[in-house]
């Protein structure tokens, strides 16, 4: 039986459970992030394109393309999921902060790379 403390804010969970939820996080990232990616580069071409077209128009006022690009974060995926194979334990102990990360996929980074996917995700 599973160990709940929330004076803690710490749970027991099945490794393997875990290890399916962060595996199905990654894949969603994953995706999420190549898909904003085709939308930066397209995006990023047609701002390039307006100021080469300036230019030779002689408008050289503007001169930065500002777009942010997309951040790629498997690698915190695969860390912690390459933690989880090794691991020889049934059971591990996550705290809440964990658990919002690997679970339910609220990680720091989370606001600012959903709002560069929503940028980039009708760009195309």
């Amino acid at each position: 039986m599973a160990m709940v403390d929330f004076g803690e804010s710490k749970v027991t969970v099945r490794r393997t459970e875990l290890l399916e939820a962060l595996r199905g996080n990654r894949t969603k990232h994953a995706a999420d992030y190549a898909e904003s990616l085709v939308g930066f580069k397209a995006a990023f071409i047609e701002e390039a394109e307006k100021l080469l077209a300036a230019a030779k128009a002689g408008k050289t006022d503007k001169q930065v393309i500002g777009l942010a690009e997309p951040k790629d974060y498997t690698k915190d995926y695969d860390r912690v999921i390459r933690m989880m194979e090794m691991c020889t334990a049934d059971e591990v102990t996550v705290t809440e902060q964990q658990f919002s990360q690997f679970v339910l996929d609220e990680w720091q980074w989370q606001a600012q790379f959903n709002a560069t996917k929503m940028r980039y995700s009708n760009a195309r």
